[in-house]
């Protein structure tokens, strides 16, 4: 069984001609020579190419330039923008979508991933691409005594802490970094060198709704686009942008889970939300996973590189909207609502209490958390350092890794808040006001406000206890990981 199983997307490697097995890159269809790499991509993603006076730019993937709508030529227009790679940086910011940019000039190359790396990459040995099973096996590495200790401190569909993987050999580049091929090694970027001004929740939907319009049009352009559905604030507002975008031709769904035994809001507001606004709404219940599958996803990710509960979602709405593209609303949740700090101020953060976010029980993790923490101070990037554990660690690992599932067996999974210039106008928006999901219902009154008729899901028992006070939510933090920890294994 190989990766040929299934019909990836978002998929590539960047290296030097003959520096990877050919075996090994038959999963790629395409091929191109990059400055001195080549560049190997699936058949399915569009790869938008530009060259002048010796440089090279390639948007791998969907983008838009968020102020302008326009997608077409924006290699060439990047190119024409920017004189070096921090000029790439800076062009980037108006981008947004799913896509990574790769940039040549003067023997070097470098790339850069999109505002949260949906579309992950890991680099080692002079090589990038979606895949650590490949490095690991063109150089048959072994993994790490220590970093695989921390890897097996936490459930699979946890993440690693900062930058790594199993392998010291192998690291995961991080949103606000780039990566320099020649050296090998990543860099931080900053998105704010002065403090944030604060802005209400108003004024940021004011900025950025017009740029989640044109995400939303461009993905719309391409795709047959499915809009999840719960009884939350996030899916609505997705649900809105699509609402206002295509009227009553909205096709969106719900994946049963079992907590909606106890529960049934988040599986009843959607239909009486679809009833209302006279759109398509399908139910869905989970699927059986093939022993095919599985061995394929294994021969891609590793047995032990991915969450299987991740595996077993993305196989059932694969086999329901493979026609199309899904929707997704992490970014709106944790930046949007800051769902993962809520108001807790910044110099409570820690390695200890980031450690409790990652979901790892060992002290490597903490020691990894700080490396990241000290990485950000010495940057002296001014975004709060809550906002950018959100974007770096939470959007750019924990849900990447959701990501590079989906892409693994096909699916189209996109986000159409997915820009650093809609993110850090949210970053500086008032956290009390973000919270209480001001932020969501200001972008839905822009929008469509019709939407807002039918009542929110609300939160119950324990997790509506630990959200009732800022001292409570910060000691829950704990209290629930050492509970958690008690019980691992």
């Amino acid at each position: 069984m190989n990766g040929n199983y299934f019909s990836s997307i978002f998929s590539f490697c960047l290296c030097k001609e003959g520096m990877v097995k050919g075996e090994l890159l038959e999963r790629f269809e395409i091929s191109r020579r990059f400055g001195d790499y080549i560049l190997y991509t699936d058949s399915r993603t569009p790869v938008d190419y530009a060259e002048s006076d010796g440089r090279e730019l390639a948007v791998f993937g969907y983008a838009v330039d968020v102020f302008s709508g326009k997608s077409d030529g924006l290699a060439k227009a990047m190119l024409d923008s920017a004189a070096d790679i921090d000029g790439v940086v800076k062009c980037e910011e108006k981008l947004g979508g799913k896509y990574v940019v790769f940039y040549a000039e003067n023997g070097k190359c470098f790339c850069l991933g999109d505002a949260t790396c949906s579309v992950p990459l890991f680099y080692g040995n002079g090589v990038c691409t979606c895949y650590t099973r490949l490095i690991a096996q063109n150089f048959e590495l072994e993994k790490d005594p220590y970093l695989r200790q921390i890897r097996d401190s936490g459930k699979l569909a946890q993440p690693m802490p900062y930058d790594t993987t199993p392998y010291k050999e192998i690291k995961r580049l991080l949103p606000n970094h780039y990566l320099d091929m020649d050296e090998c090694r990543s860099v931080r970027f900053i998105n704010s060198s002065v403090k944030q001004k604060r802005i209400t929740a108003k004024q940021a939907a004011d900025i950025t709704s017009p740029m989640v319009e044109n995400i939303t049009k461009m993905f719309d352009s391409k795709f047959k686009l499915y809009c999840p559905l719960t009884g939350g604030k996030d899916s609505r507002v997705i649900y809105a942008y699509l609402k206002n975008l295509s009227g009553e031709n909205v096709d969106s769904y719900t994946v049963w889970f079992d907590r909606f035994e106890a529960d049934g809001q988040d599986w009843d507001i959607p239909v009486e939300l679809a009833k209302q606004g006279k759109t398509s709404h399908k139910q869905v219940r989970f699927e059986i996973v093939s022993n095919d599958a599985k061995a394929a996803m294994d021969d891609l990710l590793e047995a032990d590189g991915y969450s299987p509960e991740a595996f077993l979602l993305a196989l059932t709405l694969y086999e329901h909207f493979s026609d199309g593209a899904i929707l997704e609303g992490d970014i709106l949740g944790q930046i949007g609502k800051n769902s993962l700090h809520r108001n807790i101020p910044a110099r409570l953060a820690s390695p200890s209490y980031f450690r409790c976010k990652i979901h790892n029980f060992s002290e490597g993790a903490k020691h990894c958390m700080k490396e990241w923490m000290d990485d950000v101070k010495a940057s002296y990037e001014q975004v709060n350092i809550m906002d950018l554990f959100s974007v770096e660690n939470r959007l750019g690992v924990w849900a990447a890794n959701t990501h590079l599932v989906r892409n693994g067996i096909g699916l189209v999974n996109l986000n159409v808040f997915n820009s650093r210039s809609i993110i850090y106008v949210w970053t500086a928006a008032d956290k009390k006001e973000r919270m209480k999901s001001m932020l969501h219902i200001e972008l839905i009154k822009i929008i469509c406000p019709d939407v807002l008729h039918v009542p929110f899901g609300q939160d119950k028992g324990l997790m509506k206890f630990a959200k009732s006070s800022v001292p409570i939510f910060y000691f829950s933090t704990f209290l629930k990981y050492y509970i958690q920890k008690r019980n691992f294994r």
